[in-house]
């Protein structure tokens, strides 16, 4: 049997390093500070991890952007609209438009939308307003909290290959 169709991909090994123990750190970190279950803050850890700090810091500002897209038009078509499928029609619609109307919108623009939809199907079994509205800032917070342990990852994996690089005549 022939394998030469697997090989590594640079920089595989510093993924999953980082990865595994930025999920660690997060999942940990975040359990221990009373979330129960903080998926979306591992899912911007995998979506922001760059052995590259430039790469690192465009995914963590794309990460920001499209989620505070989701997140405010989710919320604004909650306290407007209410709960519904018309509801997220109108939210998916507007984000969507949001992300293709702005220059300089990040190119994985498809977050923001998908946030809409996580956010609003939640919403049409929901408690009532104040549940909803509380439950997508927790989302905010989560993507902030992963976002922001894959960036200072990257910083410290930066910081430590120039520590660690002989020096130069």
């Amino acid at each position: 049997m022939d394998f030469q169709f697997i090989s590594p991909r640079k920089n595989a090994l510093v993924y999953l390093v980082k990865i595994m123990t930025g999920v660690l750190i997060t999942w940990y970190g975040l359990r221990a500070l009373g979330l129960d279950e903080p998926y979306w803050a591992l899912i911007s850890l995998i979506i922001v991890t760059e052995p590259d700090v430039n790469l690192a810091k465009a995914n963590f500002r794309a990460r920001l952007i499209n989620t505070l897209n989701g997140c405010v038009v989710a919320c604004l078509a909650l306290i407007v609209l209410g709960p519904g499928f018309l509801s997220l029609l109108v939210a998916l619609a507007t984000s969507v438009l949001v992300a293709m109307l702005l220059q300089n919108y990040p190119a994985n623009w498809r977050l923001g939308p998908a946030t809409v939809v996580i956010l609003m199907s939640a919403a049409i079994g929901g408690k009532g307003l104040h549940q909803e509205l509380q439950y997508a800032l927790l989302r905010v917070g989560e993507v902030i909290a992963g976002s922001t342990v894959a960036l200072l990852q990257s910083l410290a994996y930066t910081y430590a290959l120039k520590r660690l690089a002989p020096p130069s005549n």
